[in-house]
């Protein structure tokens, strides 16, 4: 990429330099998701219009790119670690870039707080000489002493005030955390903030980071309370966060979902990374109707009760961290329920997308109008393993069949089976 500008200059200051660093670090991040975007249509064969002879000319093409499939799909295993590499270059430059922008952020803080210091001394070190010159002139040396210790409290009460001004302008700058598991709906609810919180959107990072006090950073991602799971920081991480909210200074909002839903989609997910090494963003993506997944379901019934009891060699094609079991996967909902600041629902954003935003605008202290506001629902089907249980009677002998204490969870975060 093109480097435009240099990081400072002897006549920009750090806000410039600032404002630089998140400009560059945006255009790396869109030129990886544009790779990964181009990435996705490997061997795809280009649309034509509409026609029965553009059908006739689309047959032979379809045929042959299924008949290179053994060569394609190297290529995208080979573009898929490329594309990961960049996504990893493009972690790194970010967070130099997340520094600079901390780094300058606290020197601006430091020199407005010392400007201020030193303008307060000197204004106490005038008052308190015209206080001695009047009272040698007037009352003599004897008086000095107690007006020097009114002075004194004059000073610390000025100081102590300083110290609360400082207090109240960091804690209206406070991290906050977007939080979910795979396949909760956490995406959707970055969107919304991203395109509609104002000038904060642009401290937003589809990333966890941990900061020892407060920033205006927005990090999103997907992370576990008690198990280890692939595709999903480590509970370590969480605990990092919920220090950080426990000490004033970082909010956290979890997006959560009907766990049986998330169930499915993860299920969809997982089986069409791992048989065909493509990334989807739900199941209509993959099947066009709920009778696709159905019967998907019902061909492959073993394979989906090996997912959800959290077997590893449902990942025998790509070794590494076990996901969550489903058991798993409702008590981390749960838990994660208990420590943040504010718990969504993906399905009420369905209802009335307006009044759970305003939610998260009023955990962040954002002064927005949110009446003005187009906010589209979610995409996703809400409680569409409803449909599933009436089509498929295994799947429906497997939700009548768990355990009590799952059955519990899933009450308590809000949801019924």
């Amino acid at each position: 990429m093109k480097h435009k500008t240099e990081i400072s200059s002897e006549s920009d200051g750090p806000a410039a330099a600032s404002g630089r660093w998140l400009y560059e670090a945006e255009e790396l991040r869109l030129t990886v998701a544009n790779i990964e975007e181009l990435r996705k249509h490997i061997a795809d064969v280009n649309p034509r219009p509409r026609g029965w002879h553009n059908d006739l000319l689309q047959v032979p093409k379809k045929l042959l790119a299924r008949s290179l499939g053994w060569y394609t799909r190297s290529l995208q295993r080979f573009n898929t670690a490329v594309s990961r590499s960049l996504h990893e270059l493009f972690y790194t430059v970010e967070s130099l870039s997340t520094n600079q922008v901390a780094l300058h952020g606290r020197l601006e803080q430091s020199e407005k707080r010392m400007s201020t210091i030193k303008g307060s001394l000197q204004e106490q070190l005038d008052s308190l000489q015209k206080q001695v010159e009047a009272l040698i002139s007037q009352q003599g040396k004897p008086l000095a002493a107690s007006v020097g210790e009114e002075a004194g409290d004059c000073q610390r009460q000025k100081r102590d005030d300083f110290r609360i001004a400082m207090f109240r302008e960091r804690a209206t700058d406070r991290t906050l955390y977007v939080l979910g598991l795979f396949g909760s709906g956490r995406l959707y609810v970055d969107d919304l903030v991203t395109r509609n919180i104002g000038e904060r959107a642009r401290y937003f990072r589809d990333q966890i980071r941990l900061h020892p006090g407060p920033t205006p950073m927005i990090y999103s991602g997907h992370v576990t309370v008690r198990y280890t799971s692939r595709a999903q920081s480590l509970p370590i991480v969480m605990r990092g966060i919920v220090e950080a909210i426990q000490s004033g200074f970082a909010d956290s909002v979890f997006v959560g979902r009907h766990p049986v839903d998330s169930l499915l989609t993860n299920w969809v997910w997982w089986r069409t990374y791992l048989r065909d090494n493509r990334v989807v963003a739900g199941i209509s993506e993959v099947y066009r109707n709920t009778d696709g997944l159905c019967a998907e379901l019902e061909r492959n019934f073993p394979e989906f009760l090996m997912f959800a009891a959290g077997d590893p060699n449902f990942f025998a094609a790509a070794p590494g961290p076990g996901f969550l079991s489903f058991a798993q996967f409702v008590e981390e909902t749960e838990l994660h329920r208990q420590v943040a600041t504010l718990f969504l629902r993906l399905e009420d954003f369905t209802l009335d997308a307006r009044t759970e935003f305003a939610k998260i605008a009023d955990v962040m202290s954002v002064d927005l109008d949110v009446g003005q506001l187009c906010l589209a629902p979610p995409k996703t089907r809400p409680y569409r393993y409803q449909d599933v249980m009436e089509q498929v009677p295994r799947f429906r002998s497997f939700i009548a069949g768990l355990d009590r204490d799952t059955r519990n969870r899933i009450e308590k975060v809000g949801y019924q089976l």
